[in-house]
């Protein structure tokens, strides 16, 4: 299967500009890849803070219909991130699935980044659920951001058979002082996820500068073995196309077949124990 990932600077609160940058990337790329995948917020910017509300969509919204048809007519599936008009006026930090010309999941962010310069949690409420789709022969699970950095998550998108883990990112270089590097972490990270599971990993973070926060770039893509396979320059907008191959995911798997051996019952087991103590703990 042929992925692209598209490393853009998205213009805050301009959603028609972003809209049509990202439709005319599927038009540019017909026939090149099988999926295009986006940065977190890549339909909205980050950095709007009240504004969020104004510029919330539903998954059957006008934009969500044009950027279907588009993948119709491209033959393009799409992961992209946008802001989500949820029941009660809440709002949501998502991630949409395009498949064959519809969408086929929405997968919100359950960790919404609220510490250091973020302050996602003043606005976004959480997701509930890890989903996962298929597409081709690749399970796929779409993680946002702050969510990669909880491993539980992860580990419970490889339980459903995560073969593709598809992290949509908006990352800062330093945004959590100077002795983070966060292109050197999310590296780590992603070739973690990669070899202990067995699966492909793509990093789509942006760049561009929005208020004081500068956004870095370098998107990657990590194969089983947790070798990158392709990725984008620091700093510049670029698109970057590679093939992955599943027979690499078997190739792992049976040479390391951590989730073959796992036990998900002694994990709920001593979960619960945990959660019962710390329950009679604040009694």
């Amino acid at each position: 299967m042929k992925i692209a990932i598209a490393q853009t600077n998205p213009k805050p609160g301009d959603i028609r500009r972003n809209l049509e940058q990202m439709l005319n990337f599927m038009k540019e790329l017909k026939g090149q890849t099988d999926l295009l995948i986006f940065p977190e917020l890549s339909l909205t910017g980050y950095s709007l803070k009240d504004q969020l509300y104004e510029v919330a969509i539903s998954p059957d919204s006008p934009e969500m219909k044009e950027i279907c048809q588009v993948a119709k007519e491209t033959n393009i599936d799409c992961i992209f991130g946008f802001v989500e008009a949820g029941k009660g006026d809440q709002i949501f930090n998502s991630a949409a699935l395009i498949k064959n010309g519809s969408v086929s999941t929405i997968q919100r962010k359950i960790y919404p980044t609220t510490y250091g310069i973020f302050e996602e949690g003043k606005y976004f409420a959480r997701g509930k659920k890890v989903k996962v789709d298929q597409i081709k022969e690749f399970t796929t699970s779409m993680l946002i951001c702050n969510d990669v950095w909880h491993p539980s998550l992860a580990h419970i998108a490889a339980h459903q058979h995560c073969s593709l883990l598809v992290a949509l990112i908006n990352s800062p270089e330093g945004g959590l002082g100077s002795k983070f590097s966060s292109a050197q972490g999310w590296e780590r990270v992603g070739q973690f996820y990669a070899q202990i599971y067995g699966c492909y990993v793509v990093l789509v973070n942006r760049v561009g500068k929005e208020d004081d926060i500068s956004f870095y770039g370098n998107s990657k893509v990590i194969d089983p073995f947790g070798q990158v396979v392709v990725q984008c320059p620091f700093k510049d907008e670029a698109i970057q196309i590679c093939e992955i191959e599943y027979r690499h995911v078997k190739e792992v798997r049976r040479v390391l077949p951590t989730m073959r051996d796992e036990d998900i019952d002694l994990t709920i087991r001593h979960l619960q124990d945990i959660a019962r103590s710390e329950y009679e703990d604040e009694k």
